[in-house]
């Protein structure tokens, strides 16, 4: 009776796989041993035999003296010449000598500054009065107000709040635009109020003072 094999028992057919594993570690083997030749041979040599080594001196390094700087010679006693200033030195400050002479030392008084701004008041006892009251005012300036052209055609409308101080004679000084929407409109509402007739002054403990106002003059398109 002929014994069968099974395909994967038969090893002749991985004979050539055996082959090059064994060629492989072979190989290997080989390298491992020349590396390991060079190695040895690299580190029993000593350094201090290498005949290619030479012994350099150091050149020490020198630094140059630095040039020593004469000392001035000391001038003798008899050589030097004292000048006598003869020019006599006016004195105006007073003598304020520790000594008592018994007379009295006047001292100037100093002048005092005198601030001539008068006082500008914001509320006193007695406002200032324009002649004929609030609305103679409000009627005033609409009856004087001339509507600038080129604000009429553009539409510009808004109110001109205008700052100014009554004086103690009633007259209306330091008229400025606090806040306005066009210059144009600032120009004109400048000019009316600068122009206001005189005015009852305001009166602070029976005084006439300085009363500063604000204004707001309303542009209005019909």
């Amino acid at each position: 009776m002929k014994v069968k094999k099974h395909r994967h028992a038969d090893l002749e057919n991985k004979r050539s796989i055996f082959f090059q594993i064994g060629l492989i570690v072979a190989l290997g083997a080989s390298l491992a041993a020349f590396e390991w030749g060079s190695d040895s041979n690299i580190l029993a040599q000593p350094i201090d035999e290498d005949p290619y080594v030479e012994d350099v001196e150091m050149i020490p390094i020198t630094h140059p003296e630095e040039p020593k700087t004469a000392l001035p010679k000391p001038i003798p006693l008899e050589k030097i010449i004292i000048v006598d200033n003869t020019t006599p030195v006016v004195d105006d400050l007073p003598d304020f000598s520790s000594e008592d002479t018994g007379e009295p030392v006047l001292i100037p008084e100093m002048a005092e500054e005198i601030d001539d701004t008068p006082m500008t008041f914001y509320n006193v006892q007695k406002m200032p009065q324009f002649p004929g009251g609030s609305s103679a005012l409000l009627k005033y300036i609409a009856e004087h107000v001339k509507y600038p052209v080129i604000c009429a055609e553009a539409g510009v409308t808004g109110k001109v709040y205008v700052s100014f101080v009554v004086n103690e004679k009633g007259n209306v000084v330091e008229a400025k635009v606090v806040r306005s929407p066009d210059a144009n409109l600032s120009t004109e509402a400048l000019r009316v109020i600068s122009g206001l007739p005189q005015w009852t002054p305001g009166k602070q403990r029976d005084k006439a003072v300085r009363v500063a106002y604000t204004i707001p003059v309303n542009f209005v398109l019909n």
